[in-house]
């Protein structure tokens, strides 16, 4: 008996020691880990389910909406314009393709997205679509807007002629060969946009026939003035409107001596009828730089110039570039701009 607190303190440290060597029990799967005693939370099992939801691999950044416009917002025939596509946070939208009536759009990366100019339908008006395809997060879009185009009235002139006379073979050739000669440099221009100031005139904006003129001979639309005829007296100067590149020189029979300056992005200004021309193909010019003298040369009748713009090839009026500024860059370029195209003069004149 003596010896029995011995022996029961002997057992209790054997238990003790066999205690310390079992393992903790297992957590449940998905169970967290014990709260911190001051805690609220209480303890939570999540199932299976749970943990597998909680453990997913998020989806790819979400696509939002572009934001697409134009520039005016109400614009008129024959305008140029400014297409717009502004892209939110998130996913690249890979170089997308524009068409508006139909025509295409040469778009450029910009910090806010794409940008690029259109040419509006000599005659077309009303409710016009604009359509843009593109890719993102790999998967393809397409956005489609509608523009209102407003009408204009075009001004007619109505001239009775006989039966012509023969053609002839040699100019027909001619003109064959120098109308796709144009044709393949007005859809060659680059897609770095040059002007950094707003379009001025080339001469002073005395019209003498307007832009759209429609010639009616004996009764019938035949054909349309597609270009603006400032008047001006031989020998006076012809000026770059904004900054270019010398896309084309030469003596056509139509055009006479003609110079087409290449702004970027698709449009192309061009100057007929001179009596000499001072620049060369390949020339960057200034704004406000001399290009020719005023003369008469080729399908003219008396001293003038006769300005005509493209936008991709298809023709509108020049005079929509008055003021024109493709990327305001402060608002006191805005205001310029706006300022400059109210004004009825071109500044001082040599």
């Amino acid at each position: 008996m003596g010896r029995g607190p011995t022996n029961l303190a002997f057992m209790l440290a054997v238990f003790g020691s066999a205690c310390a060597s079992i393992p903790e029990a297992p957590q449940p799967v998905g169970a967290p880990a014990a709260p911190d005693v001051a805690s609220a939370e209480p303890l939570r099992i999540y199932t299976p389910v749970e943990q597998a939801e909680a453990t997913r691999v998020p989806a790819p950044y979400p696509a939002l909406p572009l934001s697409v416009g134009v520039s005016p917002r109400r614009p008129r025939q024959a305008s140029v314009v400014t297409v717009r596509i502004i892209v939110p946070p998130g996913p690249a939208l890979e170089r997308p393709t524009a068409t508006l009536a139909e025509r295409d759009v040469l778009l450029v990366r910009d910090d806010l997205g794409w940008i690029g100019l259109a040419g509006l339908p000599v005659d077309g008006s009303g409710l016009l679509e604009l359509d843009i395809r593109g890719r993102r997060n790999g998967v393809e879009e397409h956005e489609r807007r509608v523009i209102r185009v407003e009408a204009r009235e075009y001004p007619s002139t109505r001239i009775r002629i006989s039966a012509g006379a023969a053609s002839d073979p040699e100019v027909d050739a001619r003109i064959a060969r120098e109308r796709q000669l144009i044709r393949s440099r007005l859809t060659a221009s680059t897609d770095v946009w040059l002007p950094e100031d707003p379009f001025d005139w080339p001469r002073p904006p005395v019209r003498t026939s307007p832009f759209g003129e429609g010639r009616v001979f004996n009764g019938a639309v035949r054909s349309r003035h597609l270009g603006l005829d400032l008047r001006g007296r031989r020998g006076q100067g012809t000026y770059a409107p904004a900054a270019g590149r010398v896309l084309l020189t030469g003596s056509f029979f139509y055009q006479g001596n003609a110079v087409y300056l290449d702004h970027g992005l698709g449009l192309v200004t061009a100057y007929f009828h001179h009596t000499s021309i001072v620049v060369e193909e390949g020339d960057i010019v200034s704004p406000g730089q001399l290009l020719g003298r005023v003369g008469s040369t080729g399908r003219s009748t008396a001293p003038h110039l006769h300005w005509s713009a493209y936008v991709n090839g298809e023709s509108v009026d020049p005079e929509s570039l008055i003021g024109f500024l493709l990327i305001p860059k402060t608002a006191a370029d805005v205001e310029a701009a706006e300022t400059q195209a109210s004004e009825d003069n071109g500044g001082d004149w040599k």
